[in-house]
């Protein structure tokens, strides 16, 4: 019995509220009066923040007027509301039931609340744990996707660096990455770098590896050329010199004229070969002076007409106009200009004309300089092989013995050192024209 001539029995409640904690220690057990006014309570009373419970959602339980969960006043806080239970406390007096209060039990009290707390603690530091996990899992990925994307260039690059140190040059296989050679990034600059350079070493390779074929020809033709003209003067001194008291002045003096013919011969081609060697060097500079090119040219085919009389060519300069003015090595250009009418010569027939014409040229700054002959032309087939060294076409004149192939070849080259190119058209049995730029005065 809860109350006793209208109080409350202190000790009948302690032990209630006692015996009640024990079976429900989550509980909080409160005496209220008829107006919500905190009788006693099942704790410290330092513990209590309100004094008095609204009364108002206790009522609605005990009547059932709402529908549950039906939340009120939390008496150890100041603004909390909590789920409770409550059953009201009659008393009899004189055969009637008084109301005297309401037992009022918080569920889920502050003790629970603090293990809630620490629960949710719990579950906040387990979740910020996984999310710092998560994080630090997503960062390393994003790390080694960076790291991937920073270093495929670099990559790349190794590959292509040991592609071509594996292959070399005899394979040909050059780097297939592309570079960009303008980007902001530093390693595609490199890989940019690395490929002309590549390039480059392959272009020299190839170039050396040419010119040693060539030379390897060279040597090849020049000691065929060379044994014709030293095994026949060798042979004329062995019979002069066998038959020397046998022979008449005239047949000795037959012999070493023909001995000396073969000795100039194989002189003029040693001197070809070095002057072609000489030609062929990185290094070599042409100086240049200013010469009337007409004047010149007109020099070049005055020791030409005796032979072209002689073969009933006729030679002309056109135009004859000696203020036109070149720059030219006149010692090279010589031996240019005198190649080609010579070749034209050997190559014309009786009637046939040689003409040197001097013309301004598509480049600005220069004159093109044509030597036309109507001679035996080249054949079609014959054409991109003609300044080939010791290259012999198909209706080839030597003439005499003195061309040794090597004529063109040294003549391309001194116009090449002059910063041009020299050029050839021709139509077999109508003609040829050799012809190139020189830079005017």
């Amino acid at each position: 019995k809860l109350l006793t001539n209208g109080g409350i029995d202190h000790s009948a409640l302690k032990n209630a509220f006692h015996s009640m904690m024990i079976l429900g220690p989550s509980f909080e057990f409160y005496i209220l009066g008829p107006q919500g006014e905190v009788k006693t309570y099942s704790d410290e009373p330092q513990r209590i923040k309100k004094q008095t419970v609204d009364i108002r959602p206790i009522q609605e339980f005990i009547n059932g007027q709402s529908s549950l969960p039906i939340l009120g006043d939390d008496p150890r806080s100041a603004d909390k509301e909590k789920i409770f239970s409550a059953a009201p406390i009659f008393e009899s007096i004189q055969g009637q039931k008084v109301l005297q209060g309401y037992l009022y039990i918080i569920i889920g009290g502050e003790i629970y609340d603090s293990i809630v707390d620490l629960l949710q603690q719990s579950h906040i530091l387990s979740l910020a744990v996984w999310s710092l996990a998560m994080a630090m899992l997503f960062g390393l990925l994003v790390i080694l996707i960076l790291f991937a994307l920073l270093t495929r260039p670099l990559r790349r690059l190794a590959q292509d660096m040991k592609q071509f140190r594996q292959e070399g040059f005899e394979h040909g296989q050059l780097p297939t990455s592309q570079w960009e050679q303008n980007s902001a990034d530093e390693i595609e600059r490199l890989g940019s770098t690395f490929n002309e350079m590549a390039n480059t070493l392959n272009l020299q390779y190839q170039k050396v590896k040419n010119t040693d074929e060539l030379r390897r020809e060279l040597i090849s033709y020049v000691s065929h050329d060379l044994r014709t003209p030293l095994s026949s003067l060798q042979g004329y001194l062995e019979t002069w010199q066998l038959k020397y008291n046998e022979l008449s002045a005239q047949e000795s003096e037959e012999l070493i004229a023909i001995a000396m013919k073969n000795a100039q011969h194989m002189s003029r081609l040693i001197e070809q070969l070095f002057e072609l060697a000489y030609l062929d060097s990185e290094t070599i500079a042409l100086e240049t002076e200013s010469l009337s090119i007409a004047e010149f040219a007109q020099d070049i085919l005055q020791k030409m007409t005796l032979e072209a009389r002689m073969k009933n060519v006729n030679l002309d300069i056109e135009p004859k106009d000696l203020s036109i003015m070149v720059m030219a090595n006149i010692e090279k250009l010589e031996s240019v200009l005198t190649n080609l009418v010579d070749n034209a010569l050997r190559h014309s027939e009786a009637g046939d004309s040689i003409k040197i014409r001097i013309l301004p040229s598509t480049v600005f700054g220069h004159l093109n300089i044509s030597i036309i002959d109507t001679g035996l032309g080249i054949a079609e087939e014959d054409l991109p092989y003609v300044f080939n060294a010791h290259f012999k076409a198909s209706n080839s004149v030597r003439g005499k013995g003195r061309n040794s192939g090597l004529g063109l070849a040294i003549s391309k080259r001194i116009i090449e050192l002059h910063g041009s190119e020299l050029k050839v058209s021709s139509k077999l049995g109508i003609g040829t024209q050799f012809s190139f730029d020189l830079q005017s005065a």
